[in-house]
């Protein structure tokens, strides 16, 4: 398994941090655009020849179908590109990365997190753990995600490796930060979470603070992203995951009314225990 890979479509696209959220999005479900795109063509031009009232019904599901693919991309601006700080910036205010020394940083090869929240760590050692698996991951979005991102562009040393769910390539107690920007609901198995989990508190520091960015699944994701919301997980998934792993919420936020951010770490033994 590993991180990356041939160069695909457009590298300089999905590099572009001013736009790069919305655009992965539509290149990496350009068949599900394309397919909603030619429905709603197909449904205005029809609408010229059949009669009232179903031209008026067409005329509906042909300005729905377009009016869907433009809300869904605004969204996406809205939530990973709009404004001078994204959800990264806020993760690494929350966990004091410049105190930190080992980054962790988790993806299943999608990269814009980590060219957002890597120049914001300036110093120690940045690990990119990919733990792709194909045999559970195979929804094509990922796949293609996978194939068109281009190769992390960095001036410093960080070091790949791969990994798996229940086991990252990683010493105990060593991590002051571990990452995950919408990379853990591709873990879709139960077994597999809890597993990737486990290992978090097993590679984290006592003091080390894990960073997560994931999507709810929930009304306001339905109404924003339609049927793609059904690939996201509850918010109530996510902290049942965090606290049967031994972890503590420290802090959870909702960023932009659609992404929750937490803070979590280990819990510390008192010292009457």
């Amino acid at each position: 398994m590993t991180l990356k890979s041939q160069t695909g479509l457009f590298p300089a696209l999905l590099i572009n941090r001013h736009y790069l959220g919305t655009v992965s999005t539509l290149l990496y479900n350009w068949p599900v655009f394309a397919s909603i795109f030619f429905f709603g063509l197909v449904m205005l031009v029809v609408s010229f020849f059949l009669p009232v009232p179903w031209n008026w019904l067409s005329l509906t599901c042909g300005l729905g179908a377009l009016g869907l693919i433009l809300t869904v991309l605004l969204t996406t601006y809205i939530v990973y590109d709009w404004g001078a700080k994204h959800e990264y910036d806020r993760l690494a205010e929350l966990g004091n990365l410049q105190q930190a020394n080992v980054i962790i940083d988790i993806t299943c090869g999608k990269l814009r997190g980590t060219r957002g929240f890597l120049p914001l760590f300036k110093g120690g050692h940045y690990f990119l753990i990919d733990i792709y698996d194909p045999e559970t991951m195979t929804e094509a979005p990922l796949r293609r995600a996978r194939e068109m991102e281009p190769p992390l562009e960095t001036n410093r040393r960080i070091y790949h490796r791969p990994g798996t769910a229940d086991k990252l390539p990683l010493p105990h107690n060593w991590a002051d930060i571990i990452y995950c920007n919408f990379s853990l609901h591709e873990v879709r198995h139960l077994a597999a979470r809890k597993a990737l989990f486990a290992e978090f508190a097993r590679v984290l520091k006592p003091d080390g603070r894990l960073l997560i960015a994931e999507h709810g699944f929930d009304l306001p994701n339905f109404l924003a992203f339609g049927p793609g919301s059904f690939s996201f997980f509850t918010a109530d998934t996510w902290q049942q995951h965090i606290a049967s792993a031994g972890l503590k919420v420290q802090h959870h936020e909702r960023w932009r009314g659609l992404v929750h951010l937490w803070v979590a770490g280990r819990k510390l033994r008192s010292l009457s225990s």
